[in-house]
């Protein structure tokens, strides 16, 4: 099969351009960012996470997405004009849910506050808590959430979580909750994960009620920043519902200096790095290579979102 012309979007990861890179058999055009729309003019496919609308040419046919997130790509105007969007669904599960629990963990056992400490050589011993026999709940049981649940498991916690549809559900937690009934995660969760994505029915699901039924448990969100209003997060751990936080996405991003979070002592950061991995890009060119055939007609669509 001939190869389609494939712009690479410049704003991509080392391993996503190392990968496109070394697939000899394709035609990637590798575009500075103001030369993007210009080659979009003679291309078919995108490979993207960044949009502007002069994207959209009349050769484009098929945009694969670098991420799971697609809110920032025109739906109605791809679907008008027929163009496939494909997101990068599946490969984010092992680096995620690792990261989620490298945030868990910094709480639970007081390390963020002893790297605080250790910055200004204070030696200040901090009683940890176990996390075995603890009851977790995650927030979005997915494919992300899904890896979540199972390394959770395997820690000796129970499991329980929210799925949009969650009737026929076979994976490792045991109770399931539509997200309608958030706050009976909370009631019942000594920690939460969130790995929600951001779209109108998920944005400030986590209300102050659902923090407050923490009784001084944990929240952990690696999945967008919209599910959580800052000030209910700082309030909930002011009034001791939370013992802690540990984020890894914000609203607005990047999380603005003057932020409180930064300098919370129960609070640990990470700057939106819980979907990098150096496997990243192999992941995402399985996907691509089978949505090249269904781009021909050889097979159905893989994460076809539109």
């Amino acid at each position: 099969m001939t190869s389609p012309r494939i712009v690479l979007h410049p704003s991509h990861s080392r391993s996503i351009g190392e990968a496109f890179r070394q697939a000899a058999d394709l035609d990637v055009v590798l575009p500075a960012l103001d030369d993007v729309a210009y080659e979009l003019r003679s291309s078919s496919v995108l490979v993207s996470y960044e949009w502007d609308d002069s994207y959209l040419t009349d050769s484009l046919l098929w945009i694969q997405s670098i991420s799971v997130g697609v809110d920032q790509y025109p739906m109605e105007a791809l679907r008008s004009q027929g163009v496939a969007l494909t997101s990068a669904k599946g490969c984010h599960g092992p680096q995620v849910s690792e990261h989620a629990f490298g945030l868990l963990l910094a709480l639970t056992r007081g390390i963020g506050r002893s790297m605080r400490n250790a910055e200004s050589g204070l030696w200040k011993p901090i009683p940890g808590v176990e996390i075995a026999g603890m009851t977790l709940g995650v927030l979005g049981l997915g494919t992300i959430g899904e890896a979540v649940a199972e390394k959770a498991a395997a820690w000796g916690m129970r499991v329980i979580g929210t799925k949009s549809d969650p009737r026929g559900y076979g994976g490792a937690a045991r109770a399931v909750f539509p997200p309608e009934e958030t706050l009976t995660v909370f009631e019942a969760a000594d920690a939460v994960i969130s790995v929600l994505p951001d779209n109108e029915s998920t944005r400030e699901l986590v209300t102050p009620d659902c923090l407050a039924a923490m009784v001084g448990g944990w929240f952990v969100n690696v999945g967008r920043g919209t599910v959580v209003k800052e000030q209910d997060l700082l309030e909930a751990l002011e009034s001791g519902a939370l013992a802690g936080a540990a984020l890894d996405v914000f609203d607005p991003e990047p999380l603005p200096e003057s932020s409180p979070l930064w300098s919370h002592p129960r609070v640990v950061l990470t700057s939106h790095t819980a979907g990098l991995s150096p496997h990243y890009g192999s992941r995402l060119m399985s996907i691509f290579r089978e949505n090249l055939q269904a781009l021909a007609g050889a097979r159905d669509w893989v994460n076809r979102v539109n």
